[in-house]
């Protein structure tokens, strides 16, 4: 009886690790090695948003200003600014393409980012507890940005 409790704790314990919630995401043209990436990301610490553009010219990025939101072909987006410029972009999910669409609204930049991986390739790395590496994962983040 005292090994069936104890295996009991120790399962419950596990699964309760594992349902740690998703807290960030990320949407990445090309990888870090590609001279020309670019990258979204979505993080939820402590109640606080925050969403980033970064690039290969410069890695640390741009914390994303929201504006509001707007429909686009019957989607909604999220409308940001890069604090600083004046241009304005909106960020439409795309969940059949797992992926999300940026634009400026002045239409001269316009690039599809596809969901990102975060942890170990060929049994190498550190798995993220928290990384929405999942698209219905990483999507439902995306989505109380979008709100």
């Amino acid at each position: 009886m005292k090994t069936l409790l104890s295996c009991s704790l120790v399962l419950l314990m596990a699964s309760h690790s594992y349902a740690q919630p998703k807290t960030s995401a990320f949407f990445m043209i090309g990888n870090y090695a590609s001279p020309n990436w670019e990258k979204l990301a979505f993080d939820l610490t402590n109640g606080a948003k925050t969403m980033t553009y970064s690039y290969a010219a410069n890695e640390r990025g741009h914390t994303l200003q929201k504006l509001g939101t707007r429909m686009i072909n019957g989607q909604k987006g999220v409308v940001v600014k890069i604090p600083g410029t004046a241009k304005t972009y909106v960020i439409v999910p795309n969940r059949a393409g797992k992926q999300l669409l940026m634009m400026s609204e002045d239409g001269t930049y316009r690039k599809r980012f596809p969901l990102g991986y975060e942890g170990p390739v060929d049994g190498r790395g550190t798995f993220c507890a928290t990384c929405a590496n999942e698209p219905k994962d990483a999507f439902a983040l995306v989505d109380s940005f979008v709100r």
